[in-house]
Parts: C-alpha cells; sequence; structure tokens
C-alpha cells in the first residue's frame, strides 16, 4: 500500500517528478559517458602497445630484459615449451627473435626493428593481414619482409623494392641482407609503424646467425585480467635462474606512468561531474520537499504517522530514481555503442603528443558493464543521502507552524 501511494504521489505533480527524474537521467549519462571514454581511451592504449604488440606476458633469458642483446636471447628446447603450454590458463605462445638494424635505400637510412615471427601464429594476435595496405602477407619460407608504412614513406620504397640491412648478430658477427619488400602494413602505434620490419621467424634467424634461437616468447591467453596471476605460476614453474617471465606493466613502466597520472586526472574531473550531479539532485529533493511542506502537515494532523510517511517519502525517491537509472542507462548505451565502434579521431598538437607515445591518436569508449554498474553506485549512494533531507524535515516538523504558511 505504501508504495502504491508512493507511485500515486509521482504521477499526481508531474511537473515536479520530471523535474527529479530528469536530474537522475543526466547525472547518470554524463557519469558514463564519461568514464567510458576516460576507460576506453585507456584501453586504446593498452591494446595497441601490449594487447597487438609485446603481449601482456613474455619469457626471456633471464639477463635479456635488462641488456637486450642477442647473445642474451633463448635456446629454444621442449621443456621450457612445454613448462609454459602446460600452465593453467595458456592458449598457445608466439616465439620471437628482435634486435635492431640499420636499414637503408637509395641514399636514405634509418635505425628499424626488426622482428622475426611465425606468420601463422602472429596472425591471430598481430592481425597484420588486416594492416596490409600495399602488397601480400609473408609465409613461414618466405625470403621477403613487410615493413611499417611510415617506415616506407621515409625511406620512399614500395612492394619490390630491396632494403638492404646492416645489424650486428649472434656472438657479435656481422649481420647483412637485401630482401624484397613483399608488403606494407599500418600500424597502429605509429611509433612502432615507422621503425617496424617483419621477418620470417626462420630467415631472421640466418639474417642474426642464431640458429634456433629466439629473444621473447609472448604467453597468449583470454583474460588480461589474470595478467599477474599467469605470471606467477610461470616463475613458478620455470627454471628462474634461466628464465622469467614479465608483465607489461615491467616491461612498459612509461605507458603504466601515463596512464596513473592520466588517471589522477580524470579521477579528479569525475569528482568535480559527481559535485556537481549531487548539488542538481539535492536542490530538487530540496525544492520538492518545502513544496510539499503544507502537504505533509495536513496528513500529519488528520492521523499519519510520521515513520510512515517518512517511508512513503523514501519509497518515493527510490521509485523515482529506479525510473532515472534505467532511463539514463537506456539513453547511454547507444552512445558508448557508438563512440566505441566509431572512435573521435584527435587532430593537431593533441594528436600528436598522443602519437609520441606510440598509441593510435583516438578516442573510443569503453563498453563495460562494471562502468556502468559503478555509476549506478556512486549516483544511488547521492540520491540516498539527498533522501536523508525530506525525512528529516518530516520527523522535525512543526505541524501548526507549517500548516499557518
Amino acid at each position: 500500500m505504501n508504495i502504491l501511494i508512493a507511485w500515486r504521489n509521482i504521477g499526481r505533480n508531474k511537473k515536479r517528478s520530471l523535474i527529479t527524474i530528469s536530474s537522475v537521467i543526466l547525472a547518470v549519462v554524463l557519469s558514463v559517458f564519461t568514464r567510458s571514454f576516460q576507460e576506453g581511451s585507456y584501453s586504446k592504449m593498452i591494446e595497441n602497445a601490449v594487447g597487438k604488440f609485446t603481449g601482456y606476458v613474455q619469457v626471456h633469458q633471464k639477463e635479456y630484459w635488462a641488456d637486450k642483446m642477442l647473445d642474451n636471447g633463448i635456446e629454444v628446447n621442449d621443456k621450457l615449451i612445454n613448462d609454459i603450454l602446460s600452465t593453467k590458463g595458456v592458449e598457445g605462445l608466439n616465439m620471437r627473435l628482435e634486435s635492431f638494424s640499420l636499414a637503408a635505400f637509395g641514399n636514405s637510412t634509418k635505425g628499424t626493428l626488426i622482428m622475426g615471427i611465425d606468420p601463422v601464429k602472429e596472425e591471430s594476435m598481430l592481425d597484420l593481414k588486416s594492416k596490409l595496405i600495399k602488397g601480400e602477407y609473408i609465409n613461414s619460407d618466405d625470403q621477403s619482409i613487410l615493413i611499417g608504412s611510415k617506415l616506407s614513406e621515409y625511406l620512399k620504397l614500395s612492394v619490390g623494392d630491396t632494403l638492404v640491412l646492416l645489424g650486428q648478430g649472434h656472438w657479435g658477427q656481422s649481420a647483412v641482407g637485401a630482401y624484397p619488400i613483399k608488403g606494407i602494413v599500418k600500424m597502429p602505434a605509429p611509433d612502432i609503424d615507422r621503425q617496424i620490419v617483419f621477418m620470417p621467424l626462420k630467415l631472421s634467424q640466418e639474417y642474426f646467425s642464431f640458429n634456433n634461437g629466439i629473444t621473447s616468447i609472448v604467453v597468449k591467453f583470454k583474460d588480461s585480467d589474470y595478467t599477474q596471476t599467469i605470471c606467477d605460476e610461470l616463475n613458478a614453474k620455470l627454471d628462474t635462474t634461466q628464465h622469467t617471465a614479465m608483465t607489461w606493466q615491467k616491461m612498459s613502466p612509461e605507458m603504466v606512468q601515463v596512464i596513473q597520472s592520466d588517471r589522477v586526472g580524470g579521477i579528479l574531473m569525475i569528482a568535480i561531474l559527481y559535485m556537481i550531479i549531487a548539488f542538481g539532485i539535492f536542490g530538487t529533493v530540496l525544492m520538492m520537499t518545502e513544496e510539499r511542506k503544507k502537504e505533509f502537515s495536513v496528513m500529519i494532523a488528520i492521523g499519519m504517522q510520521k515513520s510512515k510517511l517518512v517511508l512513503i517519502t523514501l519509497y518515493e525517491t527510490v521509485l523515482m530514481n529506479a525510473l532515472g537509472i534505467a532511463i539514463g542507462i537506456a539513453l547511454a548505451l547507444p552512445l558508448v555503442i557508438y563512440f566505441n565502434i566509431n572512435p573521435i579521431e584527435m587532430t593537431g598538437a593533441e594528436a600528436e603528443s598522443i602519437e609520441k607515445l606510440g598509441v593510435e591518436p583516438v578516442l573510443p569508449t569503453l563498453i563495460s558493464a562494471k562502468i556502468f554498474i559503478n555509476q549506478i553506485i556512486i549516483i544511488l549512494i547521492i540520491t540516498a543521502v539527498a533522501a536523508i533531507y525530506p525525512a528529516f524535515a518530516i520527523l522535525k516538523m512543526k505541524v501548526l507552524k507549517s500548516l499557518r504558511h
């Protein structure tokens, strides 16, 4: 009965109820939209530089990450591979051979990152076929290479041209080779795109004179939330006197710092937004309470208990908030989905500063139930605190004085 009375009270003064519900709708839409953009930019940053390139966990020879020399690479053996693949949650692995070389074409030269890969296995991670803008994809037995689009622009070369590479191989041997370009790929991270050269793993081992050698093993698993857990399990299983597993946070501390510093600014901005939302919601509740003081006094005067009246106003607040939240989610969700599919493209100096971090200059939203749930909880807390005022006003109300006014 109390809930039914509360629902009728909401419909009795539609204008007042609409203002209260609208404030909640606006709060939900703004908070969800803002947080989804913030977390979406972090997610895109991690995806570009980690999920679609380095991987969330890698296994190296113990000294490799401190001194990234080919001499600190790994001689592949069955025990190491079996130890990794038998770890719970691990679905596969990609072996890579990475080192730097000087690339030359005509009178132009450029320092490049040579990445020897298994073209078949890496397709599920790097997705290079979809990034091809010219030429064809390489296969495991090719004697040709793929290069980044910005690197091709800098060196002024195209598919079919021959790129000369000069570097240092395993145990100080010279690494020299001339390789035809089979395809050009556009990598999402500009910093990678301007220096990357992809080689079939066998070809890179020949170039660096490192037969059966690799520098890193990318561990593949579905859920990035288990990154630390899988890394710990690998280190418990591996011979840590020779090999070590590392998370992307340790491999890319600069990115972690960028995200953390940006998140502090984001939290400050969202806190200001919540303050504005809180004042808006409290303002509507205050207005509603002041307008209804005479109504409350009449109801108390004819015999309604104050506690029951408080309960009815509480139900009114809950019902209006629930309606506002439901409509807010219904309005916010399509916007979040749209900007996830069609992210905002940044331009000018802002885009250049983002590109220097090796991140694609776009701002997508993140579709996450956690974002919606967190914002709903915060809005509920704000409205619950605001609902204290009408309850306090009713309990402290002096009926005769209110009736005179």
